[in-house]
């Protein structure tokens, strides 16, 4: 009899530990081990879509969030719609598989996919007057919602950066505030829920310091440090930082300026205005790559290298009638050029399949309305002289 008392109070603490366990968890498979220096798809932070936008893409099209709702994109039959079966469904709420509701989620916010999963940053009221930030997945088996990492707390309105890439979650939040202060970059696992489970992995010191433009290929991560030299908010630099996300050595990237692209092993950056040069990973020398009217902004596809001079037209060294987006092959031949519907649509670039852009008219962008706004450029068009955009419908 009091062997069977002991294993019946062994098996109630088993139950409770597993009970506390899963409050801590939320099981999520990763693989935090992988250590290819090359992009892997369905592990890998999806660089080449622009971080202003909210598009990912998959194997057949891509999602993307409008109106407070998760849409998808079929490419091959050029249709947008809500990720709802529901007949005569007005999408306005939580019985509504395809609703976000901005009282849980940042829906205008980037989305991010890893195996098969949707992520995006979210939060829970804690009280009247804090909430707790977390990294929420939507399934694309059956689009349900459920906490995926935690974050961190606040008490008032956030400004964060953040990037999924191989199982991790990267972060930073607030910081900038003109005095000496510490920004710091975090990590977390998929399927954390704990508090205690983000890491501090990098911390920098300065007036108004900040950590921004979160990025990553490979085994690399890269991000942006920036401080001012006096607290009026004069002499003001920033840094590129490449980590390595194994060992978390980081190493600064010197000579760039304006914007900066990794692919394939390569920093793509501008030196100055007009210089395009990349930084070799492997062997850590620059080279010239191409000269060019800038500065643009950057991105690449397994094919070919994009520069969008919209970063131009915002810094007022180009005007606005000259909005293009250059196309040069890897080599750094030029191949074409691409001009938008409009002076300043945004260009959020995409896979090697589509490019995607969102109409902006007389520095207004359209108001969203499901896929209203938004085109595409079918890239087997690259080469061609008659290259026709297409309406999402």
């Amino acid at each position: 009899m009091r062997r069977i008392k002991k294993i019946f109070v062994l098996s109630a603490i088993l139950m409770i530990f597993s009970l506390l366990c899963s409050c801590s968890t939320n099981q999520i498979k990763t693989n935090v081990n992988q250590d290819s220096n090359n992009y892997i798809a369905n592990e890998d932070f999806q660089n080449y879509i622009s971080e202003m936008s909210s598009f990912v893409k998959v194997k057949d099209g891509y999602y993307f969030t409008s109106d407070a709702l998760l849409f998808y994109y079929d490419t091959e039959n050029n249709q947008a719609y809500p990720v709802c079966n529901k007949t005569n469904c007005t999408h306005s709420d939580s019985n509504c598989q395809a609703y976000l509701s901005p009282l849980k989620f940042y829906p205008e916010m980037s989305m991010y996919y890893y195996d098969n999963a949707l992520y995006l940053l979210g939060r829970e009221k804690k009280g009247a007057s804090s909430e707790s930030i977390y990294i929420y997945q939507i399934s694309l088996e059956n689009f349900k919602q459920k906490k995926a990492a935690y974050l961190f707390d606040s008490a008032s309105s956030i400004s964060v950066v953040c990037i999924i890439h191989r199982g991790y979650v990267y972060f930073s939040y607030d910081g900038g505030e003109m005095e000496e202060t510490k920004a710091t970059l975090y990590r977390t696992k998929l399927g954390e829920l704990s508090k205690n489970s983000p890491e501090k992995i990098f911390e920098f010191n300065g007036i108004g310091a900040s950590i921004a433009r979160l990025s990553a290929y490979g085994n690399k991560l890269f991000f942006n440090t920036s401080s001012y030299s006096d607290l009026q908010g004069n002499g003001y630099e920033t840094v590129l930082n490449c980590m390595d996300i194994h060992t978390l050595e980081n190493k600064t990237i010197p000579q760039r300026k304006y914007s900066h692209f990794a692919d394939e092993g390569k920093v793509y950056y501008f030196k100055d205005e007009n210089t395009v040069a990349y930084y070799d990973l492997s062997n850590q020398k620059h080279k010239i790559f191409c000269k060019i009217d800038g500065p643009c902004y950057i991105s690449a596809d397994d094919n070919y290298i994009y520069f969008d001079n919209l970063q131009s037209i915002i810094v007022g060294n180009s005007k606005e009638n000259d909005r293009k987006i250059f196309v040069y092959d890897k080599s750094g031949k030029y191949v074409t050029e691409i001009t938008p519907k409009n002076p300043k649509d945004d260009c959020y670039f995409g896979g090697d399949d589509m490019m995607i852009f969102k109409e902006n008219i007389d520095g207004e962008t359209v108001e969203a309305d499901g896929a209203k706004g938004y085109y595409v450029l079918d890239k087997s068009q690259l080469k061609s002289p008659d290259k026709q955009f297409i309406d999402m419908e």
